[in-house]
């Protein structure tokens, strides 16, 4: 504790303090101040080696950051490159690919072409093996039968005959191999089980209107390579149909 005596000099009363606890005091607080100081400037250091290691830890993750961005961007610009080798080939596919499809659109048309030109020459095939057998089935039955035609035979490519059963049975359809005012012949590859001794006939001209109808006898059949060919007598021609007949076969080349 601090030590107060009043004492008197010369007369005059005077207070004589005793400063040693107070030097003890501030001693103290100095010592805690260093102390504290101490420890601070502890502190410091190492926030400071923390901060430099945070800082080395920075520097390290910039360099890993620049160079995984460099690797980044030279990636990115492989991609790039791939990406648009990828687009120039892919237009090169598709022009290949339209090109091959314009050749495969021509080739079809080609042989559709082709089809009909075939299924044209196929269509004249028969028809001339249809005359040839249609003539030799004349001749072998001008052989057997001794038949005596009235009036001369003439093909007529464009006339289109129906020759039907009594009971509507269409026995033939199509060209004939020939025809005359008295009768025709016409070849088919069907068998017919009963076979009528008469039919109707029906002949289909075009620029005539109205077609041709008459009433026919079958007066032979001849089968030559499973060919059935026929000869019909015309029997029954109204004298309008006649006349018709008469002026398409004066027309027949």
């Amino acid at each position: 504790m601090t030590n107060v005596r009043t004492v008197t000099q010369a007369g005059v009363p005077t207070v004589d303090v005793q400063t040693t606890d107070i030097v003890k005091q501030w001693k103290a607080k100095a010592e805690r101040l260093r102390t504290q100081w101490e420890q601070s400037e502890w502190y410091l250091g190492e926030a400071r080696a923390s901060i430099g290691c945070l800082e080395r830890q920075l520097d390290e993750l910039r360099e890993a950051y620049g160079r995984l961005e460099a690797e980044a961007t030279t990636q990115l610009q492989e991609q790039i490159r791939q990406r648009d080798e990828a687009n120039w080939y892919l237009g090169e596919v598709r022009a290949a690919h339209e090109a091959l499809r314009h050749q495969l659109a021509q080739a079809r048309d080609d042989v559709e072409v082709m089809r009909r030109v075939v299924e044209a020459r196929e269509e004249d095939v028969d028809v001339e093996r249809a005359r040839r057998k249609a003539v030799e089935a004349d001749l072998h039955a001008l052989q057997r039968h001794g038949e005596r035609r009235s009036s001369v035979r003439t093909h007529r490519p464009d006339m289109v005959a129906e020759v039907r059963a009594p009971d509507g049975l269409l026995l033939f359809h199509g060209c004939l191999p020939n025809v005359s005012l008295t009768g025709l012949a016409f070849v088919t590859d069907q068998t017919v089980d009963d076979v009528p001794d008469f039919v109707e006939v029906t002949l289909h001209v075009p620029g005539i209107g109205r077609p041709i109808e008459g009433i026919g006898r079958l007066v032979w059949r001849e089968a030559i390579e499973g060919i059935q060919q026929w000869g019909c007598e015309l029997l029954d021609l109204l004298p309008d149909s006649q006349r018709r007949l008469g002026d398409v076969l004066a027309t027949a080349a």
